[in-house]
């Protein structure tokens, strides 16, 4: 929980106190721009990626790499039922005796007129 909070905080303040200015010019072109299309802002992105890289070290990542599965390497054990499927139903018993044709009919069939 603190971790997380802690996280969350600094990873804004980092960018506002080191990339301020770059910061600012990508989010308004993106804002002013009238459907928010990020292909019209190129410029303003490369020069925030630039100060991101040069002051805080971070590169942004290439386009599908956030999208793609990552496997994660553990000591845990598999789990036993991982799909948390039921088991089986029993199959229905067998019918005994002698089963005879109801008298009336079945209800899901009925004469219209």
């Amino acid at each position: 929980g603190w971790l997380l909070r802690a996280l969350c905080c600094a990873v804004p303040r980092s960018i506002r106190t080191h990339c301020a200015e770059p910061f600012t010019a990508y989010w308004t072109c993106i804002d002013y721009t009238g459907q928010q299309e990020l292909r019209r802002c190129r410029k303003q992105q490369a020069a925030f990626d630039s100060c991101v890289l040069d002051k805080l070290g971070w590169v942004r990542p290439e386009l599908g790499d956030l999208s793609k599965v990552t496997k994660v390497k553990t000591d845990r054990p598999l789990p036993e039922n991982a799909y948390h499927s039921r088991p089986r139903p029993e199959p229905n018993p067998p019918t005994e005796g002698e089963l005879k044709p109801s008298p009336f009919g079945s209800r899901l069939f009925f004469w219209s007129w």
